[in-house]
């Protein structure tokens, strides 16, 4: 990440590098990571400037900064004050990157935007019997799953020592690993495990997750197949969570009183081919119902479960939230809406805070008709999801919204391929706090 935060100074300050504007674009957009796998399978970087730049990245990583804001003036007004020591390791970096990415101009063929951060080598897709054997031997001690078998393989260039999966204050080492990601299945449920080249390291991509025992596993599977008319050999469940439910399995309607009970069962993500789906079902699978608020997301968008424990819950007067965050820059914006009917719309970067601005007032009957559209939407039925693509790792932001009971985690990216109910949702709230026209 410094280093793509270095290399955007380079090229916006550098006037040595007669830039590409193409390439330009490509260095703004994308994560460190995907630029040097870029640079290396383009053949436009040799060993020794990749192990210059990742030293460079690792060095400068040593310097307690804060993000780079690229709206500051440049690196005297930036860090005179703060970093007078370590100004010649600073500029140091930003000879390395500059390097790096003059390595790159000539005739490239800059790859699409849409790619994911970490791309896939196409030279060799299968991954050694040492990988295989340890994720094998590791599905078996976590899951109890005796015989399965491997659906895919890519070979990734993972951004640190911890696979990208670092854990709450890990120390991981700041170097690219290549490695491998490797979906594996035992025809009913799906895992995703990250490795490097030898299978010594391994992780799980949501050590959190449940298994459903196999008899329930297939009942969902079964039930699925039968509602959606996709055979059953074509979907796999990819994620479960345990779950406590009242009489309706936890799955909101307007105006529908639900009984008081406490049902134990697990919240399951089923997918096929070109969708995903959310069901709802007990401990032995005897009621399974689809949560067909938060069904229907195309396969680009990776339907996950969150907790979002770092989002701060909203307060008595707050009716709902939406929250943008994760780019470059460090900004975040959160507008919110009370029981007064103001829409405040509040901004931070790690630079700067700004006045909260009110940018409209809502009369009592719109404020009573978005209640009503948000429970119409059925948005309770959202929540704890997230709803991204590989865009998110690469600093693009993402969007959360929250109301009382409910949060909910988007990437608007692929709007159109979010469920439809979200897209509904999304399009009432932007409507909502769109400026007054003549204002």
């Amino acid at each position: 990440m410094a280093l793509l935060r270095l290399t955007r100074l380079c090229l916006i300050r550098s006037m040595t590098i007669e830039s590409d504007k193409a390439l330009i674009w490509f260095s703004l957009r994308l994560s460190s990571s995907r630029l040097i796998n870029f640079l290396i399978d383009s053949g436009k970087i040799s060993n020794w400037k990749l192990l210059s730049s990742i030293e460079c990245q690792s060095n400068y990583s040593l310097v307690d900064h804060p993000p780079l804001n690229l709206e500051t003036p440049f690196v005297e007004d930036m860090y005179s004050a703060r970093f007078p020591r370590s100004k010649s390791r600073l500029w140091l970096t930003i000879i390395c990157a500059s390097l790096t990415i003059a390595s790159a101009i000539g005739s490239a063929n800059i790859p699409a935007l849409s790619q994911p951060t970490n791309r896939p080598s196409e030279a060799n897709q299968t991954p050694t019997p040492a990988v295989i054997k340890s994720i094998r031997q590791t599905v078996k001690k976590q899951f109890r799953v005796a015989q399965i078998a491997v659906v895919s393989a890519i070979e990734q260039n993972w951004s640190d020592g911890c696979l990208g999966l670092s854990k709450a204050e890990e120390v991981c080492t700041m170097a690219i690993v290549p490695g491998w990601r490797v979906e594996v299945s035992d025809k009913l449920q799906t895992w995703y495990y990250r490795s490097d080249r030898t299978g010594k390291t391994l992780r799980l991509e949501n050590p959190e997750r449940s298994i459903l025992p196999q008899p329930v596993a297939s009942k969902l599977i079964q039930q699925v197949a039968k509602e959606t008319n996709i055979q059953a050999e074509k979907l796999r469940i990819t994620e479960v969570r345990a779950r406590t439910y009242d009489g309706c399995l936890g799955i909101y309607r307007p105006n529908r009183a639900c009984p008081k009970i406490a049902i134990q069962g697990w919240q399951a993500i089923v997918t096929s081919s070109d969708r995903t789906y959310l069901y709802h079902l007990n401990q032995n699978a005897d009621r399974i119902a689809q949560n067909e608020t938060a069904s229907g997301a195309k396969r680009k968008i990776n339907v996950s479960f969150g907790t979002f424990g770092e989002i701060a819950p909203l307060a008595a007067t707050e009716i709902f939230r939406s929250s943008t965050s994760g780019d470059l820059t460090g900004r975040m914006m959160s507008t919110v809406l009370t029981q007064d009917g103001k829409i405040t719309r509040y901004q931070s970067s790690p630079t700067a805070r700004f006045a909260p601005i009110v940018i409209k007032t809502l009369s009592i009957d719109r404020l009573n008709a978005f209640k009503k559209t948000l429970a119409n939407r059925q948005f309770p039925n959202l929540n704890g999801l997230i709803y991204l693509t590989s865009a998110a790792v690469a600093d693009y932001p993402t969007t959360t919204y929250q109301s009382q009971s409910t949060a909910a985690q988007f990437i608007d990216l692929e709007k159109q391929s979010l469920p439809k109910s979200l897209q509904q949702s999304i399009s009432s709230w932007e409507s909502l706090v769109a400026p007054i026209k003549g204002l």
